[in-house]
């Protein structure tokens, strides 16, 4: 099947009609908190379950527990992104995030995660997000998107194309950094091991 193709069976959907969007909650860390307080920012780290500032419970927190397969999308600042949560901790959103919870079994929890930051989604967000110094994404914006939701076998190899091009990029970043590492070593070498001049050469 090619997934540019447009004969596979697919619908468009509105993400209110297939997953439910809460805001998060705004609550103090404390040092005796044993429950994660996702932010933006957490998301960017490659082991937020250790970033994360803790909270200590409280029967309100129920409402805002995070679930795997749960989608974390953020909805204030200018980084646009969204990731599947998937951490083996008990951890609940701030309010810099939306959580978004499927009540769907036509998608995927890593196919919407790919379609919600793809470059072109992500245009029209911010063509209507709202404020200048903070911007804010209106939880209608997120609820009103249009979902393209082709079959579970497309979906499948999309996420898969997804994975391997992050790979790809992964790779060529590390190829490049250790190229300059060795640039830059041979280039120090050269520096110790040839005499350009003796220092009396130069004036006092």
């Amino acid at each position: 099947m090619n997934i540019y193709s447009n004969e596979y069976t697919k619908k468009k959907v509105r993400l209110q009609a297939i997953a439910e969007l809460s805001s998060g909650i705004y609550l103090k860390g404390s040092p005796a908190g044993k429950i994660a307080y996702l932010q933006v920012k957490d998301l960017l780290m490659s082991s937020p379950e250790t970033t994360a500032t803790r909270i200590e419970y409280t029967p309100k927190l129920d409402n805002y527990m995070l679930k795997k397969g749960d989608l974390l999308f953020a909805g204030k600042g200018t980084t646009y992104l969204c990731k599947v949560f998937d951490l083996n901790i008990p951890a609940v959103p701030s309010t810099t995030l939306y959580s978004i919870r499927l009540r769907s079994n036509l998608i995927s929890p890593e196919y919407l995660c790919w379609y919600l930051n793809h470059p072109s989604v992500v245009a029209a967000v911010k063509t209507v997000q709202a404020g200048t110094g903070t911007p804010l994404i209106h939880k209608p914006t997120l609820e009103n998107l249009e979902i393209i939701i082709p079959d579970h076998e497309t979906q499948q190899r999309i996420v898969e194309l997804s994975f391997l091009q992050k790979r790809e990029k992964e790779i060529l970043e590390a190829i490049a950094e250790k190229r300059m590492q060795v640039t830059n070593q041979i280039l120090i070498n050269e520096l110790k091991n040839n005499r350009y001049g003796d220092q009396e050469d130069y004036p006092r």
